[in-house]
């Protein structure tokens, strides 16, 4: 019992601080001026002209607002969205890389991105990996992966960042 409780300790510290060593600032974020019925498709010929496989595609908030009148969330979606999906995606070479170069740092993989949308304009956030490889061996596979990542969100038309 007692290294049962041991082990969930651990693991929650673990967690906690590596969720405090990400910041907003480590967040990369790309607006289109286009509604995201159209974005979703661009996002995902984007990330595969740049090598990425989306291994899946979530409709989230739809997903919860289905189930709202079970869960009864408080305040759910005070920014009005209309939607907000999640892409799932991955290069295995650069997975490999990861494992190569710290085991451990693999596990910023599969990559994500979240899509909000509202009206004619979508907005990518990205959470970089660099911000969770620094100060290991695969911190330059970590800034790698942003930067193919990065200039795949860059390269969709209309996008702000070129």
């Amino acid at each position: 019992m007692i290294t049962r409780l041991h082990r969930v300790i651990s693991l929650f510290a673990l967690l906690t601080v590596g969720t405090l060593s990400a910041s907003a600032a480590d967040m990369y974020v790309e607006t289109l001026p286009v509604p995201m019925s159209k974005a979703s498709g661009e996002i995902q010929k984007a990330l595969a002209t740049h090598h990425f496989k989306v291994v899946m595609h979530i409709d989230i908030l739809k997903r919860i607002e289905a189930k709202q009148s079970i869960l009864h969330i408080q305040n759910l979606n005070p920014e009005k969205f209309q939607d907000v999906q999640a892409m799932v995606f991955c290069n295995p070479v650069l997975f490999s890389d990861l494992l190569s170069a710290n085991w451990r740092s693999a596990a910023v993989c599969p990559l994500n991105l979240t899509i909000y949308g509202k009206g004619n304009q979508t907005t990518i956030a990205y959470p970089e990996r660099a911000a969770f490889t620094n100060g290991t061996a695969a911190s330059k596979v970590g800034a790698k992966i942003d930067h193919l990542v990065i200039a795949a969100l860059r390269s969709i038309p209309g996008a702000a960042s070129k």
